[in-house]
């Protein structure tokens, strides 16, 4: 071997037999730097180009809806299908109910005498009711929807018979209701069938409804007949004509009046880009009810929005009773929105003289002592009511809501004034506290001061002489202030709520009797408390209860204790 490969050898094995001791031997690695900054920031990226701004387009571009509130998904689905679904062809609801009132005697002496259970008033009263909701769409025909809502009561008349009489006679109940024996009605019933027109004719939105129904114009009127209706985009119109559906009572059969009106409202926002709607109504009503004329209502309003979050809404309505058109009512409304969470709504109206007395069915009172007007509020006087309403949400769970009411009477001092409406002011408020969406509380407050006619001596002996009576502006309540507070639990929608009210009111009436030897309250104070229950079993059938119980009523003490226990049930489908 040569001498420098024998060189290169031994260079070979002392460089393994290093590398090998190395391997054997335990490793000391040791790391030394600086101690460590005491601040730790990231270096900012480098700017990159500018991009050169986007052309601004001549038409500003429409707001993006707000965003979606970040709920669970589960639980918003668990909501909406719980929900029904309105392209089913048959749905309905069936709601089935037992209802006990009761009440009894205090034992305190009435104005002539002792009231006793049995024989005044019966202390316990039982009866059950139901009602149905029906409605198809598609079912036979592509084009026809039908609808009807049905109600019936269960019950018996409460009679007695007294020691003097052979025959029983009737009894009042604990607590009043409109029935007294088995009731059966239909309160609404409808069918409605839509695009009966060829296709060429170009009347596709055009429908007809006929039955019993509710139809909107100078007012809500329930009639039996028919509707005939055009639902554009621009142009809405409708006409109607039948017989008034007598809601009040069904003892009123014999009062029938027919009705027969029209309405057209037109959209100037499409057509001419006009921020604008204007609405006319027309109603005529002939009574076939002794006194009482032929009238004719008309009303126009204008709807202007000059901004999205403010609408202003004018209203004129006129009434003809045989002579020429009288205007009868006059409303300014303004309605605002600030941040999506406040509104504000100012209200004022101006009624005449000549407007109806509580709707179109009574335009002329010659008798104001006929018992057939169970609804009658006195002789319409002139009046102004001004309102205002603000609510607002702070901190996304605390609803704040506060209201004003000013009205002031019109007529002239020759005029006959009556006690239904006097001029008055009224504030009241509401707010209601949410934690967590499960728990809330809230509380309300209400008073009104009234401005009455004063006696100056209102002093009646009725045991020595005869007076007449006071006039009926004098008569009434001076004011009231009421309050009611709540808590509400509630695990979702369609689960279950339980809610726990009070409510008290104080009324102080005028003093138009005074007898120095028995003095006579002017104040009564009155309240009561309800329990409710609410649960959803599955997603078709609802249990609700409640429990009513209200405190004894000051002027009239001789009855006490009115209770109500109230037990449904609901299936849905």
């Amino acid at each position: 071997m040569s001498a420098p490969r024998a060189q290169g050898a031994m260079l070979a094995a002392i460089a393994i037999g290093l590398t090998a001791q190395v391997a054997i031997a335990e490793p000391r690695l040791v790391l030394t730097h600086e101690p460590p900054p005491r601040h730790l920031q990231m270096r900012p990226r480098a700017a990159a180009a500018t991009p050169a701004p986007a052309p601004r387009p001549a038409t500003p571009m429409p707001a993006a809806p707000p965003p979606l509130s970040q709920v669970d998904s589960s639980d918003r689905e668990d909501e909406l299908a719980a929900l029904r679904d309105v392209r089913e062809p048959v749905s309905f609801s069936l709601t089935l109910g037992y209802q006990v009132d009761g009440a009894r005697p205090s034992g305190k002496a009435s104005l002539t005498a002792p009231v006793q259970e049995g024989r005044d008033f019966s202390a316990l009263r039982s009866y059950g009711f139901g009602e149905l909701f029906f409605s198809t769409r598609g079912v036979a025909l592509d084009s026809l929807s039908s609808y009807i809502a049905l109600r019936f009561d269960a019950t018996q008349a409460l009679t007695a018979r007294p020691a003097d009489q052979l025959k029983p006679v009737r009894i009042a109940p604990p607590i009043a209701t409109w029935f007294e024996r088995n009731t059966f009605e239909i309160r609404t019933g409808w069918a409605e069938v839509k695009d009966f027109l060829p296709r060429r004719v170009g009347l596709r939105k055009l429908r007809f409804r006929a039955g019993s129904q509710y139809v909107y114009g100078p007012w809500v009127l329930h009639i039996d007949g028919g509707l005939l209706a055009y639902d554009g985009d621009i142009m809405t119109a409708s006409a109607y004509a039948g017989g008034r559906h007598p809601d009040y009572t069904t003892d009123l059969t014999n009062e029938r009046y027919a009705v027969a009106g029209a309405s057209l409202r037109v959209d100037l926002r499409p057509l001419v880009s006009l921020p604008i709607a204007i609405s006319g109504d027309s109603l005529m009503v002939t009574p076939a009810v002794a006194g009482q004329p032929n009238s004719a209502h008309h009303q126009l309003e204008i709807d202007w929005q000059p901004r999205r979050d403010v609408t202003v809404f004018g209203q004129v309505r006129t009434l003809n009773n045989g002579a020429r058109n009288k205007v009868a009512n006059q409303r300014l409304q303004l309605r605002a929105r600030y941040h999506e969470v406040t509104n504000l709504v100012v209200d004022v109206m101006r009624r005449f003289d000549n407007d109806w007395q509580w709707d179109p069915s009574l335009v002329v009172n010659d008798d104001p002592t006929s018992a057939r007007r169970y609804l009658d509020l006195g002789p319409v006087v002139p009046e102004a009511i001004a309102s205002l309403r603000a609510g607002t949400l702070f901190a996304e769970n605390v609803d704040l809501l506060i209201r004003a009411t000013i009205s002031g009477d019109l007529s002239k001092s020759t005029d006959p004034r009556n006690s239904f409406s006097p001029a008055y002011v009224e504030l009241g408020g509401a707010f209601e506290v949410r934690l967590r969406r499960t728990l809330a509380a809230s509380f309300s407050l209400l008073s009104r001061q009234t401005n009455r006619l004063e006696l100056a001596t209102p002093v009646i002996d009725v045991r020595l002489s005869t007076q007449p009576l006071p006039p009926s502006a004098a008569t009434g309540e001076n004011g009231f202030t009421e309050f009611g507070t709540r808590m509400r639990m509630s695990l979702g929608a369609r689960q279950f709520s339980a809610m726990v009210e009070l409510y008290g009111r104080q009324t102080r009436y005028a003093e138009i009797y005074r007898d120095p030897t028995n003095p006579i309250d002017t104040t009564n104070l009155r309240g009561g408390g309800r329990v409710t229950l609410d649960a959803w079993i599955g997603k078709r059938l609802r249990l609700f209860a409640s429990y009513d119980l209200s405190s004894a009523i000051a002027f009239s003490p001789e009855i006490t204790a009115y209770k109500s226990l109230r037990l449904t049930m609901t299936g849905v489908y």
